[in-house]
């Protein structure tokens, strides 16, 4: 059957040669569905759920490492993604039951309010593995038919235009979320079952937006039979590519690094510093606004320069956001610095590493690459939350005391995220991407504009005074003046 036929009679964007219009659409639209969801149960809203369901700090970094263990079966179902012929079909098969499995989770808090579930979080974690094993499957599905179809030389621009998208719907959603909990008057477990049935209406009508995008490229029918001895060896495969097994060096390094402390931030806002949830989403909104600012910049950064500047760049300053963390308690408006820069340097750097991987994978094997590098990330990712837990257990009330400052367990975790952040670039220096521009140069093109832009915004903040100036010379008599001008020249 021609491929036409079997896309129901439309060419995929590869194909055509540029995205067109009305997929352009349909990507926008699905993904503002996507960040009216996500936003409402995740984030700080996420944690506070989790701690209603009475869980620890132990607790709560077991069940996320728990969840990440889901990544240990990125090759099989990479293996099930790469026979699939039709990628459309095997993403919108698995997406619909997630999406409908989520309404047990509204449904714990109820439950907990009835007094019919005295002990939730068993439930919580079945629920939680089972939508993480579905995630992994999806992930690497949904990845290689987007990859498809969005053109490889417009993919930075495309993607900037939706992560914009999604930022700016994301945002709205997650202060009018952090809203709800914090205004409502009725008991906290209604007012989360309320919230994540909202949120899981929401991923509904995500879903039927993802049914609107085309299919990609149709896979000729597997001359293999399926068999659980090749998984390994596609993966030994894989492994081989060395160039390729440094990106998942510093992927699994870096994910380490960000989730050993990444993972309790919001609990220590929530839990030391007693922050509501709309201060938290309030002051998360100067992140996604700065992201919303530079996405395009760094889109057009990664598509002339190539991905690995960009991401060179904008992780060695994220690197020093954990430190910041760490003095947090002394002063609350350093939470708007932080995610002023992080804001500013997330954008450029998850776009560019999204990039990085599809342009890097080859479209026959992109599942199975995808798959390698989940199965890396996900070792991280199981660990570092355990470990972060457990430090945090370890160290327990003990401060240390630094003269002027007092630190806990929460910032001597903040202080280990510094090094946790800075040790993975060298994994990423010594990685070789096609057409990459020198990051040197780079950064300093990177810093002129930033100059620039800091000196059109002083610029334009100056006019209102340059304006009264003028208008106070203009009414000044010009006797006056003469006066002024004799006194100057003394």
């Amino acid at each position: 059957m021609p491929e036409s036929e079997s896309t129901g009679g439309v060419k995929t964007a590869t194909e055509a040669g540029s995205l067109p219009k009305q997929v352009y659409t349909d990507i926008l639209l699905e993904v503002a569905f996507a960040n009216m969801w996500v936003p409402l149960m995740s984030g700080a809203i996420a944690t506070g759920y989790l701690l209603l369901l009475g869980a620890s700090e132990f607790e709560f970094g077991l069940l996320v490492s728990i969840g990440s263990l889901a990544g240990i079966s990125a090759p099989i179902f990479s293996y099930m993604v790469d026979r699939h012929r039709d990628k459309k079909k095997l993403t919108l098969l698995w997406s619909l039951p997630i999406r409908l499995v989520q309404f047990l989770l509204a449904a714990l808090p109820f439950l907990m309010f009835k007094k019919m579930l005295p002990r939730p979080l068993p439930f919580y974690l079945i629920i939680s593995v089972f939508m993480s094993f579905l995630n992994v499957l999806i992930g690497q599905s949904w990845f290689s038919w987007l990859g498809d179809i969005i053109p490889e030389k417009q993919r930075g621009h495309y993607f900037a235009r939706r992560n914009v998208m999604g930022g700016a719907v994301g945002m709205v959603f997650a202060v009018l979320g952090g809203l709800f909990l914090d205004r409502c008057h009725m008991d906290p477990k209604l007012a989360f079952a309320w919230l994540f049935f909202i949120g899981s209406v929401f991923a509904v009508l995500n879903y039927l937006f993802l049914r609107r995008l085309p299919a990609g490229h149709i896979q000729p029918p597997a001359k293999e039979p399926f068999s659980l001895e090749a998984i390994p060896k596609k993966m030994l495969e894989v492994s081989k590519d060395k160039n390729f097994t440094k990106l998942v060096w510093f992927n699994a390094a870096w994910t380490f690094g960000m989730t050993l402390i990444g993972t309790y931030q919001n609990m220590y806002l929530i839990k030391e510093l007693k922050m509501s949830y709309t201060v938290i989403n309030t002051y998360a909104i100067v992140s996604v606004v700065m992201g919303l600012v530079t996405m395009t910049f760094w889109g057009r950064i990664a598509d002339r320069y190539g991905n690995k500047p960009v991401m060179l760049i904008t992780g060695n300053i994220l690197s020093i956001t954990p430190f910041l963390w760490a003095f947090m308690a002394y002063a609350n408006w350093l939470l708007a610095v932080i995610y002023f820069v992080a804001g500013a340097c997330w954008s450029g750097f998850n776009l560019a590493s999204y990039n990085m991987l599809l342009k890097i994978a080859p479209r026959e094997k992109r599942a199975s690459y995808m798959a390698f590098n989940t199965i890396a990330v996900a070792a991280a990712a199981t660990i570092a939350p355990a470990a972060g837990g457990a430090i945090l257990s370890g160290i327990g009330s003990y401060k240390l005391d630094l003269y002027f400052f007092k630190f806990g367990n929460y910032q001597m975790l903040f202080v280990l995220g510094v090094l946790g952040r800075f040790f993975p670039s060298l994994f990423l220096r010594q990685f070789k991407e096609t057409g990459e521009g020198d990051v040197n140069s780079v950064a300093l093109l990177v810093r002129t504009e930033v100059a620039e832009v800091i000196n059109s915004a002083l610029s334009f903040a100056l006019v209102p005074f340059s304006f009264i100036g003028n208008a106070v010379e203009d009414v000044v008599p010009p006797g006056i003046k003469k006066r002024i001008w004799k006194t100057k020249k003394k």
